[in-house]
């Protein structure tokens, strides 16, 4: 009996022991027993998905019915698309298409959209081209090459594609390859404007009316092969007097020139002998 009552009051001291010990929340138990997982970033943007980004920028339907507008209705802008369709033009395209370097940077192009899986095409616009306006009133539209460029720069958003492309730069992925790349190839497009055919296809141009420095301004915008800016003329350096000479002190207006004619008229001067007789001096007695 007594043995039993020992074990009894041993039994309970045990289980009140166990109750003094807080069991673990469900929380903590299922922290213990899970596996942390650390989310994968988005993969990165492929050449083709990066070009596109740009392209959707441009509204192509605006600028193709501008182009037609003013293929009909000025003469300025018929004479820059008869030019750039020139023979002389297009010996200037292929000479700059078959340039080793413009070469393996289309070839380089082509294998990173190849390799991402995808395929990058510009859209086309197909509408058929007419001989007639298709308003009455678009002949009192065009205003000449500059009216050709100002109309254009509102549907082609440069300054837009040149932060976007600066940010996409920033980013250090193939872009960044792409565009330092294509900034490589300014000394071709330097060469190749210099050749005959390309002086002459420049000349026609300019006789038709067609700012050719804008137009070089606008392509070397878009493709980075702006010129550095020439460096500012040196000072001119003021050399130290000569010993007595006279200083005249230099003055902020533009000094006035004497003409020879205009000189301060100087009162003659009477000219000595350089060797005057002498009266003999008589002897003194």
């Amino acid at each position: 009996m007594k043995l039993i009552a020992i074990l009894g009051l041993v039994g309970m001291c045990a289980m009140g022991s166990l109750a003094l010990v807080v069991p673990p929340t469900a929380v903590e138990a299922g922290a213990k027993n899970s596996v942390v997982v650390i989310p994968t970033p988005p993969p990165a943007p492929t050449m083709g998905q990066d070009l596109d980004e740009i392209i959707r920028m441009v509204n192509f339907m605006q600028i193709q019915q501008l182009m037609h507008r003013y293929l009909l209705n000025d003469a300025e802008f018929q004479s820059f698309v008869r030019i750039i369709n020139s023979q002389d033009a297009y010996l200037t395209y292929m000479r700059f298409r078959s340039q080793p370097e413009v070469m393996a940077f289309i070839t380089w192009v082509n294998a990173q959209i190849m390799a991402s899986g995808g395929e990058f095409q510009m859209e086309e616009f197909e509408e058929p081209l007419s001989i007639r306006n298709t308003s009455p009133f678009w002949a009192n539209t065009v205003f000449g090459w500059q009216g050709f460029i100002s109309e254009f720069m509102l549907y082609y958003p440069a300054n837009m594609i040149s932060v976007h492309v600066n940010m996409k730069v920033a980013q250090n992925g193939i872009f960044t390859q792409f565009w330092q790349r294509l900034n490589a190839l300014r000394p071709v497009y330097e060469r190749v404007i210099m050749a005959p055919e390309a002086q002459r296809v420049a000349a026609a141009l300019q006789l038709h009316g067609i700012d050719i420095v804008q137009l070089d301004t606008f392509i070397r915008d878009q493709f980075g092969w702006q010129v550095p800016p020439t460096l500012a003329p040196a000072a001119p350096t003021t050399t130290a007097a000569a010993p007595g000479a006279p200083v005249v002190p230099e003055s902020s207006s533009t000094a006035a020139v004497v003409e020879p004619s205009a000189a301060v008229p100087v009162d003659p001067v009477i000219p000595v002998d350089p060797v005057a007789p002498v009266d003999p001096v008589a002897p003194v007695a």
